[in-house]
C-alpha cells in the first residue's frame, strides 16, 4: 500500500511538472549549417550540433571560443562559463621565445585545472615540446601553488594547452612563468643577483642581466618609512624608474592601502617585523620613446617585475 501511494504521488507529481514544462515550452530543430570562421572553412564534430529556435541559430559555444583564438572553460561553483581572448604577455625573462596567457582556472576536486594558450616565436613547425612550470601567488604574494605545461604540439601559432594545479589556485594575482625545458633540451636558469636591504632586512633576487644597469637611489616622503626606486641607468635623464619598493609602518599601510590599491599600480609583496613592503610601477613614461635601443633596454628591465617580485625574502 505504502509503495502504491509512493509511485501515485510521484506520478502526480511528474505529470504536474510535464504540464508546467509544456506550458512554458519552446520548439527548436537541427540546423544543417556550414560554417566558414575568418575566410576558413570550419567543420564542426559530430557530437555538436545547431539548432535553430524562433528564428535564431543555437551554436555550442565551445565551439565558437575555440576557432576565434579563445580559451573557455565552465566554473561549476560559480555557474559561470568564462572566456578570454586577449594577448599572450606571460614570458620567461630567461627565455622570452615563448610566450603564456588567456589562463582560466577552476576547481577540479582538491586540485585546479588551469586551461590557458601558449606559443614559441621563430620556429617553423607546430610539433615543439615544451615543458614549463606556472606559480601562482595571491594579492598578498604569497604562494597558493604551482602547475605545469607539458605538450608535445606546440608552434608559432597559439595552441590551448591543460594542466593540473596543486590546491585551489582561483584566487590568484600574479602568475610567472618558467621554462623548464624545449625539445627535450634543458633550459638552465641564469642565476639571480641579490639585492639585500638590511636597514629593513628583507632582500629580492634581479635578473643577473641588470647587472652593471640599475641603480638604487632613495627617497623620503611623509606616508612611507623610504622609498627605493630601481632606476634604468641608461634611461636617468628620462626617469628610468623601473619599479619603486616602499617601507610602511604596518598601521600607516592599512590607512592606506585601499586608496593605494585603487591605483592599481601598487601591491604589498611582503612584511618584514613590524613593516610592510610594496612594489609599483611608474604611470608615466620613464624612457626615451624615440630611442628604440633605450626603449628595448626599459621594456627588458621591465618584464622582470613580476619574477622580481615574488623573489621577496626577509632577512636577517
Amino acid at each position: 500500500m505504502k509503495k502504491f501511494a509512493c509511485g501515485l504521488v510521484c506520478g502526480v507529481a511528474l505529470a504536474s511538472s510535464s504540464v508546467a514544462l509544456a506550458s512554458n515550452s519552446i520548439q527548436a530543430f537541427l540546423f544543417p549549417v556550414q560554417f566558414e570562421i575568418n575566410g576558413s572553412a570550419v567543420s564542426m564534430s559530430k557530437d555538436d550540433k545547431v539548432l535553430q529556435v524562433d528564428g535564431r541559430a543555437y551554436v555550442p559555444i565551445r565551439f565558437v571560443a575555440e576557432n576565434l583564438g579563445a580559451t573557455i572553460d565552465y566554473d561549476s561553483s560559480m555557474k559561470k562559463i568564462l572566456i578570454k581572448n586577449q594577448k599572450l604577455d606571460l614570458v620567461d625573462p630567461t627565455y622570452k621565445n615563448i610566450s603564456v596567457g588567456n589562463l582560466i582556472v577552476t576547481k577540479d576536486g582538491n586540485h585546479s585545472k588551469v586551461t590557458g594558450q601558449i606559443e614559441i616565436a621563430g620556429v617553423g613547425n607546430s610539433q615543439n615540446s615544451i615543458e614549463a612550470k606556472l606559480s601562482f601567488y595571491n594579492a598578498a604574494n604569497k604562494k597558493l601553488g604551482e602547475a605545469v605545461i607539458r605538450g608535445t604540439n606546440f608552434g608559432v601559432d597559439a595552441q590551448n594547452f591543460l594542466a593540473q594545479g596543486n590546491g585551489d589556485l582561483r584566487e590568484y594575482a600574479t602568475v610567472t612563468l618558467q621554462v623548464e625545458s624545449v625539445n627535450d633540451k634543458k633550459v638552465l636558469k641564469e642565476p639571480g643577483v641579490l639585492y639585500e636591504n638590511k636597514d629593513y632586512h628583507f632582500s629580492l633576487t634581479l635578473p643577473k642581466s641588470w647587472v652593471g644597469k640599475y641603480e638604487v637611489v632613495e627617497a623620503r616622503n611623509e606616508a612611507t618609512e623610504m622609498t627605493y626606486h630601481f632606476i634604468d641607468r641608461a634611461n636617468k635623464n628620462y626617469g628610468g624608474v623601473v619599479f619603486s619598493l616602499s617601507v610602511w609602518k604596518r598601521h600607516d599601510w592599512e590607512a592606506s592601502e585601499s586608496g593605494e590599491m585603487e591605483v592599481g599600480r601598487t601591491k604589498k609583496i611582503g612584511e618584514s617585523g613590524s613593516f610592510v613592503v610594496t612594489l609599483s610601477q611608474p604611470g608615466d613614461v620613464q624612457y626615451d620613446p624615440q630611442n628604440e635601443k633605450l626603449t628595448a633596454e626599459y621594456a627588458q628591465m621591465a618584464a622582470s617585475i613580476t619574477s622580481i617580485s615574488t623573489s621577496f625574502q626577509v632577512s636577517k
